[in-house]
């Protein structure tokens, strides 16, 4: 197989996978996949990208994974026959309707990244597969407890899987968590032909139902402001696409300052660190995690907290020495320092300087509302952390501190980043930085798409196994979402949600003779151009279905 461009009449250029194949004396040239038209060399080059990691995949499952087993059928055992030529319409009920678009797409998906053979080494392994790929995919259409999940299963796929079955999966699930991180890794990196150079790195917390600690759930500071529950943290590196390259589960104690160690060695299992540029958020600006990574050969580009340099650096940052450019068609104002002989580079933006003087503004009117007769009572600002930093005591009363607002005020706008690149200009440095927001964006769709919090599980292996079969359904949802917008155009999460829970098909049940016919709905126009990403057609031709 190979890679073909074809121009069009419309200008554009098509990008096509060809095979080559003998036909008698003649090789003709048959298309595989048509990957999409490109407008310019840069959508091309992206659209060639995406062929070249769909080639991968067409050849692996070429190559036969021992066991050797024939795969379930994902809704009946039934056979797909033409309708006979007259019914009687008045016999017919609706048995049963099911959303085919999830399984359908994500299902081929699922099979294309090679994911189908996770379990190995029981007895059911073919079993044990398919329901992790069903509660995987579930995970996406409709998230909810291992119990609700059985339900929608069968209620909305057509799938009966027990609920203890469902658990006895997680269990082998869990004792297979580092071949799934390493597998979701090596499907990430294909998708880019191993050219990922900007790697993003950020933690996050997930809570439980629970008040009970143990070694892994533990209480700890919690992002979700859930401060008596117990939690565990959760780090996470992604592309800069927000495609997830690996993940790690860290007790809710864990210091989120302390977690780069570890996740410097997950790198390094699944690339090569030396060609890789790590952005993280202030949370790892410390002396150990940087000496690290220049100690690893890692570049990186880290937020810098600014209040806590030196007073001679400090003096500079609040100066008036900024010149001006533009970084992502926005005006920043920008200088360049040196801090222990890394690059320290500031920049100052109007946007942020007035959300900085919005958001000071709400802590001191929250503030205001607690004094009375020009004082404030301390038992009053006993769980009102925000506002704390604004007062004083004298005298055993706490006071309004203005000296400490308006030297907040002065530092409004202004942000500044360390990095050891060399190489590269002020500019392209904090646009890499701004980048950042894919990987919270990550943490938002997990803790609210896939509600990936709170967990209900209480033992180990459990917590372990519900975190990887929700990672699982994040990679193929942004997968997806990345190979749409490469072919046709962006589509949203809730746009592909809604496009493939309205594919259904009714399965209605003739009751003079008990037989069965399928009636696929209506295919829209965004449905045929996700099934035909992934080399899908849907049919919406009337079917009977024979065992």
């Amino acid at each position: 197989m190979f890679i073909r461009r074809k121009n069009r009449a419309n200008g554009k250029t098509a990008v096509q996978i060809v095979e080559s194949h003998r036909k008698g004396n003649k090789v003709c040239q048959k298309i595989v996949r048509h990957i999409g038209q490109g407008e310019n060399e840069r959508e091309i080059q992206e659209l060639e990208k995406l062929a070249n990691s769909i080639i991968i995949e067409l050849e692996n499952q070429r190559q036969p994974v021992l066991p050797l087993f024939k795969p379930e059928e994902i809704y009946t055992t039934y056979k797909k026959v033409p309708v006979e030529d007259r019914v009687d319409l008045n016999n017919f009920r609706e048995e049963q309707r099911v959303i085919d678009g999830f399984m359908d797409v994500f299902g081929k998906l699922y099979s294309d990244l090679g994911l189908d053979s996770i379990i190995g080494g029981t007895n059911k392994d073919s079993q044990w597969n398919e329901i992790l790929k069903n509660c995987s995919i579930a995970r996406i259409a409709n998230p909810g407890s291992k119990r609700q999940t059985a339900s929608f299963l069968e209620q909305d796929f057509g799938i009966k899987t027990p609920l203890d079955k469902i658990y006895r999966t997680m269990d082998h699930v869990a004792t297979h968590e580092d071949t799934i991180k390493q597998k979701i890794a090596d499907t990430t990196l294909n998708l880019f032909n191993n050219k990922v150079d900007v790697l993003f790195f950020d933690i996050t917390t997930l809570y439980f139902e629970s008040f009970t600690p143990d070694d892994l759930r533990n209480n700890g500071f919690s992002k979700d402001c859930k401060f008596k529950e117990t939690q565990v943290v959760l780090a996470l590196i992604a592309t800069s696409e927000g495609i997830p390259i690996t993940y790690k589960l860290y007790p809710g104690n864990t210091y989120e300052g302390n977690t780069l160690t570890d996740m410097v060695r997950e790198i390094k299992k699944v690339y090569n660190v030396s060609n890789v540029m790590l952005v993280a958020d202030r949370a790892m600006f410390n002396k150990t995690n940087l000496e690290l990574m220049d100690s690893e050969g890692i570049s990186y580009i880290v937020a810098a907290k600014l209040k806590s340099l030196p007073e001679l650096i400090k003096d500079q940052i609040v100066g008036d020495d900024y010149k001006a450019t533009v970084v992502n068609d926005e005006i920043h104002w920008i200088r360049e320092l040196s801090h222990d002989s890394r690059r320290l580079i500031v920049s100052y933006s109007t946007r942020r300087a007035k959300k900085d003087a919005s958001d000071r503004q709400k802590l001191i009117d929250r503030l205001l509302k607690k004094v009375k007769n020009n004082k404030i009572n301390i038992r009053d600002l006993i769980t009102n952390h925000g506002t704390k930093k604004y007062i004083r005591i004298d005298n055993n009363q706490a006071i309004v501190n203005t000296d400490k607002i308006e030297n907040d005020s002065l530092w409004d706008g202004l942000h500044g980043v360390i990095t050891n690149v060399k190489d590269k200009k002020c500019e392209e440095i904090i646009e890499k930085y701004r980048g950042l927001w894919q990987i919270e964006e990550a943490f938002r769709v997990n803790k609210n798409d896939m509600k990936m919090r709170p967990i209900f599980h209480w033992t180990e292996d459990r917590i372990h196994a519900h975190i990887s079969i929700c990672f699982i359904g994040y990679t193929l949802l942004k997968q997806a979402m990345h190979r749409i917008k490469v072919q046709y155009q962006p589509m949203s999460i809730d746009q592909i949600k809604n496009e493939l829970a309205h594919a259904q098909s009714s399965i209605l049940i003739d009751t003079s003779n008990k037989k069965r016919y399928c009636i696929p709905s209506k295919v829209t126009v965004n449905q045929k151009r996700i099934y035909h990403v992934f080399g899908l057609k849907r049919s919406e031709i009337p079917h009977q279905l024979v065992k």
